[in-house]
């Protein structure tokens, strides 16, 4: 309920042109995702990342961003030609990034700030067909995780850009029966790589 309200206001602010210090735009682009502590190391999984996004410049350089985006995460072993997949997480998150941006006022911005995200949908799938691997399972996963971020963008033009993203968990989003993290933690660790469409001046994370 509090995503959909959130997203109606975004919008409400993204296409009311009357308000013209506010700047806002679309992302699209993939995420590079794993998930330490479930003993398999790599970014293998990746994942859409689809967002909207308004900004409030507070000042020539600084301005506070808050998005609205779908985010798919998760983590799987490498994949090898002629190989069975061992392990397959699938996580799906709606997350709302809170963001403090630093605008160069020529084509770079730096961004960091937390992100709130609502796990929606979730899937996992274990093939244990090498004797000498022991895959553990994830024994529960919490509704809420929240997320450190940092990333930065380069103006390829007045409407585009293209954004780099690094993510976090600040505190465990999961539990696994031989996570080697404190209570069988897990976290969320991810690397987004997207194209941003602005629709009034520029606006980062």
């Amino acid at each position: 309920m509090y995503i959909k309200i959130l997203f109606i206001v975004i919008c409400l602010f993204l296409f009311d042109s009357a308000d013209a210090q506010f700047k806002g735009g679309f992302y699209a682009g993939v995420n590079g995702t794993q998930v330490d502590g479930d003993r398999i190391a790599g970014f293998y999984k990746l994942g859409a990342n689809l967002a909207v996004v308004v900004e409030y410049p507070i000042d020539d350089h600084f301005g506070a961003s808050m998005e609205i985006a779908y985010s798919q995460k998760g983590s799987q072993t490498k994949w090898q030609q002629g190989v069975p997949r061992q392990y397959f997480l699938k996580l799906d998150y709606v997350e709302v990034p809170l963001m403090l941006n630093y605008h160069d006022n020529k084509k770079v911005t730096l961004s960091a700030g937390v992100g709130i995200n609502a796990l929606v949908n979730n899937y996992e799938e274990i093939n244990n067909y090498n004797p000498t691997t022991n895959l553990s399972s994830i024994l529960s996963l919490k509704k809420t995780d929240i997320e450190v971020k940092v990333g930065g963008s380069y103006q390829l033009s007045s409407h585009f850009m293209i954004n780099v993203v690094y993510s976090y968990s600040i505190v465990s989003m999961g539990v696994s029966n031989d996570s080697p993290y404190l209570n069988g933690g897990l976290f969320n660790n991810l690397v987004a790589f997207r194209l941003g469409y602005m629709i009034k001046g520029r606006a980062s994370l």
